[in-house]
């Protein structure tokens, strides 16, 4: 049509140009139709021409449309991936074998790598909705590849598991066959997961940093937000960071919460060369001070690729994962709840009683599979009393043996199973037998001036008492439980679980509530309530334990209940768990995990910003994972998670050191010197705190922090010295740590003011432990953040 209209055109100047002299009318006529003919060819052109421009216009927009649809499931896709590797797992899964089977979807795929379909409105109303198609393909199905970031990169030098995805997608009208495809599109991302417990410090939200005494970071420094640093004391006294720092937003040399700035060379960071730079000459090129932030080119000019600023935020996991629902509830050996709500059951041997707790535990093969057990009323009971170690564990300096005075021939005319009746005598008491009972002698029992010791050894007396003669008897009454744990070379050592409630009745009734200066409620002091977990004991129980049978009267060993022991190390520190024979052969996760919570059912409600639960950690010196060794050269160890408040008391990971770390909502940690004669943490003064001892923490720390300046904390937060929360008189005491801190943000059960505390700060020896820079050396499931980078993106048209 359109080339007819163009011959018509022709035609009429063909005419225009020849004038015949003879017949004009008849030439004016035929040139008016020929002009007629020729105006309505050019309509109809015009008409095609405009009906070509528009359906090419609507072609242009669903092209258009296309390609921003295949792009926008390419980018879901990749988000997908994202939330992934922030629910603690790697993506998984199938992909379609080609791009006809997920258009045609007759091969779908699975999993993280399955065939998606989007839908989204065509730009003609009059058109079916456009289809974006994509589906994801690993690279070396999956699996990622152990590295290390590349110098010059963000997070250089740090230990990093790496992949490769290639997500296609592709965009056709609804209903349309799979041929008639509008665009092609294809990405390929990498992902670098780096493990967060290789920085000396890592902050969501803004990190501050204003020692009072000398402080050395010698590991990575990161934060989300700005960060804020200073120090009371001058070089070399003062702050000094030689780990790369990467900051979110600005990087400041003044405090947060009153602007108060510091002189030059408080603080000093070092260049890629080791180099140590004056943070105020070196970020400002002046020494004046100020409350304004670093100039970002005087810093790039001084630290390179060692300070950078405006670092994209990255995504990290919450404290809501440490929850019921997350991933470290799922994938942990063994589940504590503390059920303060839990009513009286009644136990064989031991009758009416109330155990406030629950334990299950699961034995996991390599890649993470087991089956659980629930512990029975029976084992719980025998939890929350104290355990008669003997033999390997004795060895292992669990307790010391406290002899006793009778001579051999007295010894021999005693019942050879004295030991076990002594454990079923223990054990059948209805509520928990004080630790320091095990103290006491039975002579010293007065039935007029009943106490929590002699109250129990009463219970204790009448069923051992039961078992003899009357010359037995006499023998025994001046004895202490402990020194006839002695005749079967033993001792006993504390309950694996105890439980200090301000509203529990009988031996545990007095002053167990814990008071916390810091978790203030309309100012005052929080009373809390907390779950008491020796690590040590609870260790032990697992490899010599007994609990009550059915009956009541006899004994049944809970030898591996909680998880399976490892053969016996010769080549671990000599007389270590290890080297004996009682640490955890677990390898799932890369190691043992514990995780803790409260019952969704307590009162007060956990759940709310002024719970008052927690959990505390004792008996942590030695734990029940595996060091590398020349036998073992990838270590295990023990990761600890819990939703709640966790207290770290004690010298902790000192003996055969392993990977390890303390997962909670926030962290606090006190001396040995808290603990009374009952090894359970003392009730703190509202006025004030008691004095402490040289302790030592090994193990990397994630928890909440407050905010400075927020609605919720006012002021400051107490900066990164104080990330731990104390509660004694450290009075020139020293605190000395090696791990690392990171912050997920703040706490959702323990907010609370860093102010009008009770205690007196630590000398700190704190230092980022280098060993975590090996990969091997990460706590289990050491959480990670993500990094994902585009590597590459193609566009195709194909109609």
């Amino acid at each position: 049509m359109k080339n007819k209209a163009i011959g018509n055109l022709r035609l009429t100047l063909f005419l225009f140009s020849r004038n015949p002299k003879s017949n004009p009318r008849g030439y004016m006529l035929f040139l008016v139709v020929s002009l007629l003919i020729t105006l309505s060819g050019l309509l109809v052109a015009y008409a095609i021409l405009a009906k070509l421009h528009t359906l090419s216009s609507k072609g242009t927009a669903i092209g258009s449309s296309g390609f921003y649809g295949a792009e926008g499931a390419l980018n879901m896709r990749v988000e997908e991936l994202r939330e992934v590797f922030l629910s603690d797992r790697n993506p998984s899964g199938t992909s379609p074998s080609s791009l006809d089977q997920c258009l045609q979807q007759s091969n779908l795929g699975t999993g993280d790598f399955r065939c998606k379909v989007a839908s989204f409105a065509s730009p003609d109303d009059a058109t079916a909705n456009i289809l974006a198609y994509s589906y994801v393909v690993p690279e070396n199905n999956g699996v990622a590849t152990q590295g290390t970031v590349p110098p010059g990169d963000t997070f250089q030098g740090l230990n990093m598991l790496e992949s490769r995805y290639a997500i296609s997608a592709v965009s056709a009208k609804e209903g349309a066959s799979p041929d008639e495809v509008i665009a092609m599109t294809e990405m390929v991302v990498k992902s670098r997961q780096i493990p967060m417990f290789q920085f000396a410090a890592f902050y969501a939200n803004d990190l501050e940093i204003l020692p009072g005494a000398r402080m050395d970071l010698e590991g990575p420094v990161h934060t989300n937000g700005d960060l804020f640093l200073g120090a009371n004391n001058n070089a070399p006294n003062g702050l000094t960071i030689t780990g790369q720092v990467t900051v979110g937003n600005q990087l400041f040399n003044h405090r947060k919460n009153d602007n108060s700035t510091y002189p030059d060379g408080r603080v000093r960071i070092a260049n890629g060369a080791g180099t140590l730079i004056n943070l105020l000459s070196g970020g400002t090129g002046g020494t004046t001070q100020t409350t304004a932030a670093m100039n970002p080119a005087n810093v790039n000019a001084s630290w390179g690729s060692q300070v950078q600023l405006g670092v994209e935020a990255l995504s990290i996991p919450t404290i809501s994962t440490l929850g019921v629902g997350g991933n470290y509830a799922q994938q942990a050996d063994i589940n504590f709840v503390y059920a303060p709500e839990k009513t009286g059951v009644n136990v064989p041997g031991i009758g009416t009683t109330i155990i406030p707790f629950d334990v299950t535990a699961t034995k996991r093969d390599a890649l993470g599979a087991g089956t659980s057990t629930t512990l029975t009323n029976a084992q719980l009971a025998s939890l929350r009393q104290p355990v008669l170690a003997t033999g390997a564990a004795v060895t292992a300096g669990v307790c010391t043996r406290v002899g006793s005075s009778l001579t051999p021939a007295q010894i021999a005319t005693l019942p050879t199973g004295l030991s076990d009746t002594l454990r079923i005598a223990i054990l059948s008491q209805t509520i928990p037998v004080p630790f320091s009972a095990t103290n006491v002698r039975f002579s010293d029992i007065d039935p007029l001036n009943l106490n929590a010791n002699t109250t129990a050894l009463t219970g204790i007396r009448n069923i051992l008492f039961g078992t003899l003669n009357t010359a037995q008897q006499t023998l025994i009454l001046p004895l202490t439980p402990n020194q006839i744990a002695d005749l079967a070379g033993g001792c006993f050592i504390s309950a694996p679980i105890q439980y200090r409630d301000p509203a529990a009745t009988g031996y545990t009734a007095t002053g167990l509530s814990f008071v916390n200066n810091r978790e203030r409620d309309g100012g005052n002091p929080r009373t809390m309530r907390l779950l008491q977990i020796n690590l040590e004991s609870l260790t032990v129980w697992n490899f010599q334990g007994w609990y009550l049978d059915n009956a009541g009267t006899g004994l049944i060993s809970a030898n591996q209940l909680l998880f399976t022991t490892a053969t016996a190390d010769n080549a671990a520190p000599l007389n270590s768990f290890q080297n004996l024979g009682l640490a955890a052969s677990d390898t799932s996760s890369n190691g043992l995990v514990f995780h803790a919570t409260v019952s969704a059912s307590a009162t007060p409600n956990p759940n709310t910003n002024a719970s008052p639960y927690g959990f505390v950690l004792v008996g942590g010196r030695q734990l029940p994972g595996l060091a590398e060794t020349t036998n073992n050269f990838d270590p295990t160890g023990l990761t600890f998670v819990s939703d709640q408040a966790v207290y770290v008391v004690g010298n902790y990971n000192t003996v055969n050191w392993q990977p390890a770390s303390v997962l909670a909502d926030s962290l606090n940690v006190l001396s040995r010197l808290r603990l009374n004669n009952d090894f359970q943490l003392n009730k703190a003064s509202l006025t004030t705190a008691p004095v402490s001892e040289d302790t030592t923490v090994n193990t990397a720390f994630l928890a909440g922090t407050d905010i400075t300046n927020s609605t919720l904390t006012p002021g400051y937060n107490g900066g990164l010295e104080n990330y731990p929360r104390f509660h004694e008189n450290w009075g020139g005491r020293t605190l000395t740590y090696r791990g690392s801190f990171v912050s997920t943000g703040l706490p959702e059960r323990v907010t609370g003011r860093w102010s009008n505390q009770v205690y007196g700060a630590p000398n700190r020896d704190w230092r980022y432990d280098t060993r975590f820079n090996n990969a091997k050396n990460l706590p289990p499931l050491s959480p990670r953040f993500v990094f994902l980078k585009q590597e590459g993106f193609s566009r195709n048209f194909d109609q």
